[in-house]
């Protein structure tokens, strides 16, 4: 992915090599593509595009993503209950291990 990125950069900026530019700059001038003629962006819109054995364009399902996830917080025994906040002191008051320091 990084030739489109030299090759917009190049066309639209003038700037022969995208990293000396500040990560900053760099995201924003990213930002600023324009999205009907960045060869970069048309990668990126072509790869959230599937299409079928018929040759009909279909976006990627979300729901599939949605199911992969719920089988990783399984799989890892995590479940979807709310965080509490908790202090530093009342932390290291439940794990005095993690507060010694060698």
């Amino acid at each position: 992915m990084w030739g489109p990125i030299e090759s917009d950069f190049l066309h639209f900026y003038n700037i022969d090599s995208p990293l000396d530019v500040r990560w900053h700059k760099f995201i924003r001038l990213i930002g600023y593509l324009p999205p009907e003629s960045s060869v970069f962006l048309r990668i990126l819109s072509d790869r959230q595009i599937e299409y079928t054995e018929s040759g009909e364009a279909v976006t990627k399902d979300k729901i599939n993503s949605r199911q992969a996830r719920e089988l990783l917080r399984k799989e890892n025994k995590r479940d979807r209950r709310p965080r509490q906040k908790m202090s530093l002191e009342s932390f290291l008051e439940d794990n005095p291990k993690l507060g010694v320091v060698k």
